[in-house]
């Protein structure tokens, strides 16, 4: 997979805070050796710097179609692996290290849930159950209401159908206006301008 480096290099100095961050240590594929990194996740993306407030990231990880597995070791406490699998390709893996249990399972709750295939999961599993509930109801028009966001129906708002037909109503009006302003000799800047309140 290809990434645009500058489009990711702007994700990486978002202002909005990311959804974790912190410290982790991450073996290096050259040595054995782990190194100490700042980390942020924002959406499916682990950006990793040397140290807290540099500008550039080292790199980044792609959180898509991996898996995050705890590994159990005497002499590497609170270690995880990213990890995948490539089918005829090979086998890639980062090994990481947390500096105590919390953060360890923090980490690994959070980077497992990440991939947007994750979020797609969850989604059909929301509406699956949301369609078991007996919401659906028999008339289309029931049907229809259902389809809708919860959270939309909750605050009030139309859907993109609702939406649609609304602003295209509104157009039609404005533009009618516009049109008899014009057949009217109404042909001033003003007149060409749409007043919005």
């Amino acid at each position: 997979m290809k990434l645009h480096e500058t489009s990711v290099l702007g994700y990486s100095r978002m202002v909005a805070p990311p959804d974790r961050q912190g410290r982790l240590y991450k073996k290096s594929e050259r040595s054995s050796s782990y190194q100490r990194r700042w980390c942020e996740l924002r959406g499916n993306l682990l950006f990793y710097w040397e140290r807290q407030g540099d500008r550039e990231p080292l790199g980044l990880i792609l959180l898509e179609g991996c898996t995050v597995e705890l590994q159990e070791s005497a002499t590497e406490p609170f270690t995880f692996e990213i990890s995948y699998s490539h089918g005829s390709l090979g086998h890639r893996a980062y090994k990481m290290a947390a500096e105590d249990q919390a953060s360890m399972e923090g980490w690994v709750r959070a980077l497992s849930t990440a991939s947007f295939n994750y979020l797609r999961a969850l989604l059909t599993d929301l509406e699956g159950q949301y369609r078991a509930s007996g919401a659906l109801g028999a008339t289309p028009l029931e049907e229809r209401a259902v389809e809708r966001s919860p959270l939309v129906e909750a605050v009030g708002l139309p859907d993109f159908e609702g939406l649609h037909c609304q602003f295209g109503e509104e157009i039609m009006k404005l533009r009618a206006r516009w049109r008899e302003g014009r057949a009217g000799g109404d042909q001033t800047a003003q007149g060409d301008l749409i007043d919005l309140e």
